[in-house]
């Protein structure tokens, strides 16, 4: 067993949230376990054999609240500080990246360079303390962890700032790297005159609920009208996902064949064969399934999960050879994996997938945070930099949709979609600051110039253009749903300016603004 000593305002923790926390083990793999709060103690049950680390949310100063990492640690009776345990790995992670990415030479008054020196004094302080005085030593910790997160958060700005010129430069940038989603009912036409004007493509949602609300019966009008707007407008569009297992996605009459896969298999194979046809004059890329590495809902085993995605690739492949096909790949952090033993970790998903040649061109990640559901807590710059690199080495281009709301998510507690949804909702972490429209701002354009300052990114959607409370992350648009556009909107006009249009004098976002 693991244990870790907390402490808060000098004095031992009455209480510490873990329903986020999990075990990760020496491949990189959540392991089963149970993690549980007792006296002032956080005590981490491995189920499986091995060294772990351990993965817990915690108070960053101004970093926010974060879920993070401890190096791999034996089991032992005498507890670990957290704090000092999270230290030691953040700046393991920094100078192992400063030397991955070949920034070792930077000048010794360089803001990175102070940083990682007082990170690394502030955590010989604290091993050095914690025999004799464990809560000075947890402080000094806690100070170095704090240093050690916003450096290499800067490290990993720094090293994107230093891609994107050489993408620049060398004109390798995509062709068309912004993106938005879109709702089927949001006809406004200044609200589309807003995709436009600042996005390159749409992402056009394909419900599999909604088109047959009965088995056998399609209603294709809602996807008939975006599709005659998107061909008199000729805007790139990627389409789907056609097969996803989510309840909000699946339609209820499937269910009746949860325990035939043969069954679902063919539906599977009717539907998608309906869809493409229909709509491949006007999608340039398809989504073609996400998130059955996850394997929450249907109880499908590992050669099944591995047959849908074939089948269904190969299928969109024959239908549309012109088109691109994406895997989508959800929770990529890979949480979900320690409490379900049916699913695929993504990275594992991802390798077979290449391995096993499967007829795809990329990967598309999505990438959501700041909910209190698996995989939305909020983790910071240097993880999501280090996940893109981690998906880099396959081989595929990668294309990320990325969301996070823009007020705390207390302020529209929702019904939870899935039976893991259940765990605790109360606290979804945060970057920097509770979430806001100047934070989802703030980290909308920090991920977007991190994700395509890599060369095999090729494009990055936010999540949703108009808020939608029923949507996954209601506040989590760029619009309000009176049709206001917020400051996150704004800032990413500049980003794509910026980026697109280096030369490009600065004017006023052409936003949606009112209904017409």
């Amino acid at each position: 067993m693991l244990k870790f000593r907390v402490s808060e305002e000098s004095r031992p923790a009455a209480s510490w949230q873990v329903s986020s926390g999990y075990l990760v083990g020496s491949d990189g793999n959540p392991v089963r376990s149970e993690i549980g709060f007792v006296d002032g103690l956080i005590c981490c049950t491995n189920r499986d054999t091995g060294t772990v680390a351990v993965v817990l949310q915690t108070d960053v100063d101004q970093c926010g609240r974060l879920l993070l990492q401890t190096c791999l640690l034996p089991d032992r009776e005498e507890p670990y500080l957290l704090n000092l345990e999270l230290a030691r790995h953040r700046i393991m992670v920094l100078y192992n990246k400063l030397e991955d990415w070949g920034m070792f030479d930077m000048p010794a008054d360089h803001p990175i360079t102070r940083g990682v020196e007082e990170s690394r004094k502030l955590f010989i302080d604290a091993t050095c303390a914690q025999g004799d005085d464990p809560l000075k030593a947890d402080q000094l910790a806690a100070s170095a962890l704090v240093v050690a997160t916003r450096t290499s958060e800067a490290l990993s700005l720094g090293h994107a700032d230093l891609l994107l010129d050489r993408r620049k430069s060398t004109e390798s940038l995509p062709l068309h790297p912004f993106g938005c989603g879109v709702a089927l009912d949001e006809t406004y036409e200044r609200v589309r005159a807003g995709m436009i004007a600042n996005f390159d493509f749409i992402q056009l949602p394909i419900c599999w609920r909604q088109l047959a609300p009965e088995e056998g019966e399609y209603r294709w009008e809602p996807l008939d009208q975006w599709a005659r707007w998107i061909q008199r407008h000729k805007i790139p569009v990627v389409a789907g996902p056609l097969v996803s297992f989510e309840p909000g996605v699946v339609p209820d009459w499937l269910f009746i064949w949860e325990h035939d896969y043969e069954n679902v298999r063919d539906l599977v194979y009717e539907y998608v064969e309906e869809a493409v046809k229909r709509y491949r004059h006007i999608v340039s890329t398809w989504n073609v399934v996400s998130g059955l590495h996850v394997n929450d809902h249907f109880t499908f085993g590992f050669e099944q999960i591995m047959d849908l995605t074939r089948m269904a690739s190969l299928l969109v492949k024959d239908l549309h050879p012109g088109a691109k096909v994406l895997v989508e790949l959800c929770q990529p952090f890979g949480e979900y994996a320690g409490q379900n033993q049916r699913s695929i970790p993504p990275l594992t998903y991802a390798d077979l997938l290449v391995q096993g040649a499967v007829s795809f061109d990329g990967f598309a990640l999505k990438l959501l945070m700041g909910q209190a559901a698996p995989g939305r807590h909020t983790r910071d710059l240097m993880q999501i930099s280090n996940l893109l690199d981690q998906f880099g080495q396959f081989g595929k281009s990668l294309h990320l949709t990325i969301g996070a709301p823009s007020e705390p998510v207390a302020a529209y507690a929702r019904r939870p979609s899935s039976k893991s949804d259940q765990a605790d909702q109360s606290d979804s972490g945060y970057w920097r600051a509770p979430w806001s429209a100047s934070i989802q701002g703030r980290w909308m354009e920090a991920v977007m110039k991190i994700a395509l300052s890599k060369p095999f990114v090729e494009s990055v959607a936010w999540l949703a253009l108009v808020d939608d409370v029923a949507g996954e992350i209601p506040s989590g648009g760029l619009v309000a749903q009176n049709l206001q556009p917020k400051g996150s909107f704004k800032r990413l006009v500049a980003c794509r300016r910026s980026l697109m249009e280096p030369d490009a004098a600065p004017t006023a976002a052409a936003a949606p603004n009112g209904p017409s």
